[in-house]
């Protein structure tokens, strides 16, 4: 049983959520376990928070934008630390709708009583800056339209909470354009909740829909 689950029984409709969640989790461990040569002290931990995001992301979208998991499982998923619960409270409010995570806007944290670069608007760097935060590998997450869609840059970047919705939708309109019992449901299986590397996206339709472009920029939700 996954680590996520270890505080009580979880509520009905968590088990929508566990597939990628454990394999969010498998991910973790393995980049946790993995060598470091040749990386950057800091960059080796880019993980950690990436998929921290990513996590926190997933159930926030399945929550919030969805509308697939009821306050219940939503509480249970903040009581138990499955996500980041205030980094999810920092995105209710207007401007921080995509932060990367509570460490960069902590001014503590930074000389001079500033934020990370990341939280700057493109807009206002040169076109020539390269932004990336040295503590999170966030290319920008500032919420306005010119700061790139995909804050990471790689695959913990995707919102597998748009992911695994459009997978169904796909499944469930060829399934019916077919006519042809589901086999997913003969086998008690959920459509679209993959496990393992496949709750990632290995195309821009299938990260971002119809429009694509990974790189493209964001639209703040």
């Amino acid at each position: 049983m996954s680590k996520f689950a270890r505080k009580g029984k979880p509520p009905p409709g968590y088990d929508y959520l566990e597939p990628v969640l454990e394999a969010l989790e498998n991910e973790l461990r393995d980049k946790v376990n993995e060598p470091h040569e040749g990386k950057r002290k800091v960059e080796s931990l880019w993980p950690v928070h990436q998929i921290n995001w990513q996590r926190t992301r997933y159930v926030y979208d399945m929550h919030y934008k969805y509308k697939k998991i009821d306050k219940k499982v939503w509480d249970y998923c903040c009581r138990n630390k499955i996500i980041d619960e205030n980094l999810a409270k920092k995105w209710r409010k207007p401007g921080y709708e995509r932060l990367c995570s509570t460490y960069v806007i902590n001014t503590r944290n930074y000389n001079f009583g500033t934020v990370s670069i990341c939280r700057v608007p493109p807009s206002s760097l040169g076109e020539s800056s390269v932004v990336e935060c040295p503590t999170t590998g966030c290319r920008g997450c500032a919420s306005s339209s010119d700061a790139p869609r995909n804050i990471f840059g790689n695959k913990y970047g995707q919102h597998l909470a748009g992911v695994q919705v459009r997978r169904e939708e796909r499944e469930a309109q060829k399934e019916s354009a077919q006519k042809r019992p589901r086999e997913e449901e003969e086998d008690g299986d959920v459509v679209g909740r993959s496990t393992g590397p496949g709750v990632w996206a290995d195309n821009d339709v299938d990260a971002y829909g119809e429009e694509g472009g990974g790189e493209k920029r964001a639209r703040v939700e």
